[in-house]
């Protein structure tokens, strides 16, 4: 009977060592677990990673202005602008106008991606019409025969996006504009 159980421990201790040698062949290619310290949250791994694309587009910005020798202001809502050719007209762009403008959109790097320039110009409503928040912005800039550069970064322009055609996901853009006629709201 000394035999049987002195057997059967042997048994049970021979599988309890298989099963703890199989075990750790699984886990030999998993990293260690991470402390809760160590570990990030999705959510402030996404912050962090808008932080640094912001960080990353505004040096851009600040690398065309350089590069340009622009000198510009910046708005509230992170816009830059220069008012290029100012007409001193009485008329200014207001919410709810009808604005009809010349306009050139460019990329940082230069390259042309629409303009007004053998086409007709464009007409927009002032804070009623679906476009870019940073055109709206622009626009309320500038009075009739005005003209100025603006620089939108992604966030007033098309976003994260794009526009689905030329402008890819996530682009600050530069807008030459020049106000044609105005049409004040009746409002």
């Amino acid at each position: 009977m000394h035999l049987k159980i002195h057997n059967s421990y042997i048994r049970s201790l021979g599988v309890l060592l298989v099963l703890f040698f199989l075990n750790s062949c699984q886990c030999s290619g998993q990293e260690p677990a991470k402390s809760p310290r160590q570990q990030r949250n999705p959510s402030e791994e996404h912050i962090q990673h808008q932080r640094d694309f912001l960080k990353k587009e505004r040096e851009s910005i600040k690398a065309y202005l350089k590069d340009r020798k622009l000198e510009v202001k910046r708005s509230g809502t992170g816009l830059y602008y220069q008012i290029l050719q100012d007409s001193s007209a009485q008329e200014q762009v207001a919410t709810e106008d009808e604005v009809v403008f010349d306009y050139s959109i460019y990329m940082l790097n230069g390259s042309l991606l629409y303009t007004s320039e053998g086409n007709s110009p464009r007409t927009l409503v002032i804070d009623r019409e679906d476009a870019e928040i940073g055109l709206h912005e622009s626009l309320k800039l500038l009075g009739l025969g005005d003209k100025g550069l603006f620089i939108l970064p992604s966030h007033l322009a098309f976003g994260v996006a794009g526009d689905q055609n030329k402008v890819p996901p996530k682009t600050a853009l530069v807008y030459e504009l020049k106000i044609l006629k105005i049409t004040k709201s009746k409002s």
